[in-house]
Formats: C-alpha cells, structure tokens, sequence
C-alpha cells in the first residue's frame, strides 16, 4: 500500500469527524479498505468516497449496531446448524437490514464508484 495514502487515511480517520458514534478506528480503517477495493482499487476518489460512506453510517448506526450487523454478515454464509443461527435470526435480520439502509443512503450521498471527470483540455490560458 502506498505510504502517502496510509497516511492521509490515518489523518482522515483521526479528524473530528471520526468520534461520531465512537467508532472505533480500525472498524473505520478497515472499512475504508475494504471499501475501496471494492470500488476498484486505493486512489484518492475511492478514499474520499468511502471515508464519507463510513462517517455517514457513523452518524445513523451506533456501533454496538455496526458490529453486530457485521458479525451477521460475515457469518450468516456459515453453512450447516451453526450459519442457520445468524441466516435465521429476526434481530440479525434487523441489524442488517438497518446497516443496508445506511450504506444505500451513504453511497448516493458520497458517489461510492464515481470517477471524476478529468480536465482533457490541453491548450494553455493565454496571458
């Protein structure tokens, strides 16, 4: 990973914005991550965007609530008995289905996956 942008993910994370909720800070890093690579990799477009996705989820899920819904996801493709008790969980169902709304709503207000347009104007103002 590259050094720069480690850096400015940490300075991002530790700003004011971050304390919303008490998320703690590897949830947030480790969202951001996975975040980004699932929008296509670390540039700085996909860092802005998904820092604004998990401070928006911040400010509508506490993280008692994140983490347990979390938990759901990961482990609700555990197959046999032990899967069913997160896939067949009504309060599972609810902490998930909560956390969706979240992030639904974090991606149209942060453009998860949007690339901005570049400035393809090569000609040079005249003075």
């Amino acid at each position: 990973m590259n050094s720069k942008i480690s850096l400015f993910i940490l300075g991002v994370l530790l700003s004011s914005v971050a304390n919303a909720n008490d998320y703690r800070t590897l949830e947030r890093v480790d969202y951001v991550l996975t975040c980004m690579r699932l929008a296509g990799g670390q540039t700085i477009d996909n860092l802005y965007a998904c820092s604004c996705e998990i401070d928006q989820i911040a400010q509508t899920v506490e993280f008692n609530d994140f983490t347990a819904a979390r938990t759901y996801e990961m482990y609700e493709r555990m197959p046999g008995e032990k899967g069913g008790l997160f896939r067949e969980s009504p309060d599972g169902d609810e902490l998930r289905e909560r956390l969706d709304e979240a992030r639904q709503e974090a991606k149209k207000r942060c453009f998860i996956g949007v690339i901005r347009k570049q400035n393809t104007d090569s000609t040079t103002p005249t003075k």
